[in-house]
């Protein structure tokens, strides 16, 4: 069963008592009377006390309080006298629960509510915030911000004072009660909202709020705030109800240098300001995109490239050519080797590097030290071409060192009367300029100069040619100017 303070001590009140009257001196007739009749009241209220105790027995019965429980011997029912009983005071807004032979007080927590410059001292079991505020009339808005015990709370917010339940509690079991000793449990503050006005790059707005702080004002109202961002007063001022606040937000350049991005911000119109201001330093050769003259634009994009120009000399040796030219002092199969020399090739370039990339190569000059002085065979003017050869220009590609014999068409071992007689594996009938060589070693079609013989085209075979060999054909008739041995072949370009 649950009682209130209130009606706990209403019900252990005793009744008034009516003194006697103080009779006289005197001895009425009846005094007798009288005096069996006290004798017998008093014998009866002795009796009604005897069965008292033995009809109804003093009862144990646990008080739970304060964190203890006390044990009390007594035949009184009323919670406010088993309290006065077991010494435990009763405050204020308490509950007594009593089931079966406990009897269980739910203290009230103290509160302090801070309200419109007042301070009330408050004993409650409210079970949220805006319960605690309803019962003392506080009314908040949605721009006020109520504290509890100096942190930001929601009307929703639970408190420490809820009733217990109304069932009895399980035996044995303690629900928690706020013992007395225990300090202030909860301090509401009530902080009401104040106009603002914002200009914020230009652009006034008005604000409410009852944050402490300007940074937690502007918050609220989604204003936030960049690492550059200019805020007059300071973020970290006091709110006071009329403050002017003056906000100029710091434009965000996303910069890209090389392999990374960074973020920086500025106030400054053009982009080389940003950049300088940045305190980044530019080569005479570094690209800014776009340009540094671009105007500034919050979020926009920019590339920083760090451009190195190199300039260095490459050498490169050159071999030289053999090449042929027309002697009119020269006659027959007679031939004059001028030998050249090799010589160095040098260049100069210059290369650009943009963050760490080549991306340009310039020759800027070109020179040969020594000269290239080409080997020069100088041969009749009166030769013959070879097969309608066109000796001008030629250029020798590699020389082998070869044994060198001759054949006609009667050394090749055919009678006059064989079809094949004097016709070459290629088909033309053996002339002065045709050769037979080994096709492993010079194809077939390759054009030769042999020194003493001429100009000759790869065009035979043979079955004793192998290798490092060449047979110089000569037509039938034909006096033969060449002895056999070992001589330079020059391999011609096609």
């Amino acid at each position: 069963m649950a009682y209130t303070l209130e009606d706990a001590y209403a019900r252990s009140r005793p009744e008034a008592r009516h003194r006697p009257r103080r009779e006289s001196a005197q001895i009425s007739p009846f005094a007798s009377s009288r005096a069996r009749l006290r004798l017998a009241l008093i014998f009866s209220l002795g009796l009604a006390a005897l069965l008292s105790f033995v009809v109804f027995p003093a009862e144990r019965l646990t008080i739970r309080a304060d964190g203890e429980s006390i044990t009390v011997l007594s035949r009184e029912q009323e919670p406010a006298a088993l309290l006065e009983l077991a010494g435990i005071r009763s405050e204020a807004g308490d509950v007594l629960i009593q089931s079966g032979g406990e009897l269980w007080v739910k203290r009230a927590v103290p509160a302090i509510v801070e309200v419109d410059g007042r301070t009330i001292a408050w004993r409650t079991r409210a079970t949220s915030v805006q319960t605690l505020l309803d019962e003392l009339g506080v009314e908040v808005n949605a721009y006020d911000t109520v504290f509890y015990n100096g942190i930001a709370a929601t009307p929703a917010s639970a408190l420490p004072g809820g009733l217990i339940s109304a069932l009895a509690p399980e035996r044995g079991v303690d629900p928690a009660p706020i013992v007395a000793a225990d300090p202030v449990r909860i301090i509401l503050t009530v902080a009401r909202a104040v106009p603002i006005t914002v200009v914020e790059d230009g652009l006034p707005i008005s604000i409410k709020s009852s944050r402490l702080t300007l940074a937690a004002a502007l918050g609220d109202a989604g204003i936030r705030l960049g690492p550059a961002d200019e805020v007059y007063p300071s973020p970290s001022s006091p709110v006071v109800a009329g403050m002017e606040v003056e906000i100029k937000h710091a434009k965000a350049i996303n910069l890209r240098i090389g392999d990374s991005t960074r973020v920086i911000y500025t106030h400054l119109p053009l982009l080389s300001d940003a950049l300088a201001e940045a305190g980044l330093d530019f080569g005479p050769e570094d690209r800014v995109e776009p340009s540094l003259a671009a105007a500034v634009a919050h979020g926009m994009s920019a590339r920083l490239v760090r451009v190195a120009g190199r300039v260095f000399v490459e050498r490169e040796p050159v071999a030289s050519k053999t090449v042929f030219r027309p002697d009119e002092g020269l006659s027959g199969s007679d031939a004059r080797r001028v030998p050249g020399s090799d010589g160095v090739r040098f260049r100069e370039y210059r290369i650009v590097i943009e963050d760490g990339v080549e991306t340009e190569k310039t020759v800027l000059r070109e020179w040969m030290d020594p000269p290239i002085i080409d080997t020069v065979i100088y041969y009749a003017a009166s030769t013959t071409r070879a097969a309608g050869q066109d000796v001008e220009n030629l250029n020798v590609v590699s020389t082998i060192h070869a044994w060198v014999t001759w054949y006609n068409a009667a050394s090749s071992g055919k009678a006059a009367t064989h079809p094949a007689y004097g016709i070459t594996y290629s088909g033309a009938p053996l002339a002065r300029g045709l050769v037979a060589v080994d096709p492993t070693v010079i194809p077939l079609g390759t054009r030769l100069y042999i020194p003493g013989y001429g100009f000759a085209v790869a065009a035979d075979t043979g079955g004793g040619i192998k290798g490092n060999m060449v047979d110089l054909g000569y037509p039938d008739g034909v006096e033969v100017d060449w002895a056999t041995g070992w001589a330079d072949v020059y391999i011609l370009a096609p």
